[in-house]
């Protein structure tokens, strides 16, 4: 029977006829008519009573009993994947920032003079060997504007005075026009010849030995310098 079967149904869930009533949205009074068989519910009743109670139909309307599939649980098990990175051995260690270097074309190696001791090799990382030129660059540029200004100073002050010299000496001993010119001529080529050897122009020595080998000719003055 219907009614029998609503009431037991209840009784195993611990539901009152006024608890039962709250899930299925109607009074108490219509649990009980149900279960006393004055009325019997509708079938839409019917199926929310077989959720509430997880059953089939059939087991409330009296039928085969049969109960619900149960439900399959399924489980997703995540894996997690594992990277290994393949270990890359140290080709060197740079002497100047002590960075490992795994990368043979980040290697550079500068052969290090020490006078007359022995030339060491010293290994650096391609970074610091930039930094290290662009350093020694800027240090070439401002030795070289240091050399410049003791050359026009140093050599102005050496020509000033030896023009002063040689006239004086020019005019002491009443030398002739040839030689005052020659004069002007040797103390007018001072300057350029002290400014080169700040400078530390190389060419001055060779080109002052080519001339002293040929011998140099004024007016009137034959001077062999080469023997």
């Amino acid at each position: 029977m219907i009614s029998e079967n609503i009431k037991n149904l209840r009784t195993q869930k611990n539901l009152t006829q006024k608890e039962l009533a709250e899930l299925l949205h109607v009074t108490a009074q219509a649990v009980s008519r149900w279960e006393n068989g004055d009325v019997e519910p509708s079938i839409g009743t019917i199926s929310s009573m077989a959720e509430i109670f997880h059953v089939t139909t059939d087991e409330i309307i009296g039928g085969p009993t049969k109960k619900p599939p149960e439900k399959t649980v399924v489980q997703t098990v995540v894996q997690k994947e594992q990277v290994v990175s393949e270990y890359k051995p140290v080709l060197a260690v740079c002497e100047q920032c002590n960075k490992p270097i795994y990368n043979g074309n980040e290697i550079v190696r500068k052969t290090v003079y020490h006078g007359r001791s022995p030339s060491t090799t010293k290994v650096l990382c391609r970074s610091c060997d930039e930094k290290n030129k662009k350093a020694e660059y800027q240090a070439a540029v401002a030795h070289g504007k240091l050399q410049r200004k003791r050359s026009f100073l140093w050599g102005g002050l050496a020509t000033v005075a030896a023009a002063g010299i040689t006239l004086a000496v020019t005019l002491s001993v009443g030398a002739t026009i040839d030689t005052v010119i020659g004069s002007i001529i040797a103390t007018i080529l001072l300057f350029p010849f002290l400014s080169c050897l700040f400078l530390q122009n190389n060419f001055v020595g060779e080109l002052f030995e080519t001339i002293s080998s040929w011998g140099i000719h004024f007016p009137g003055l034959i001077t062999d310098l080469s023997g």
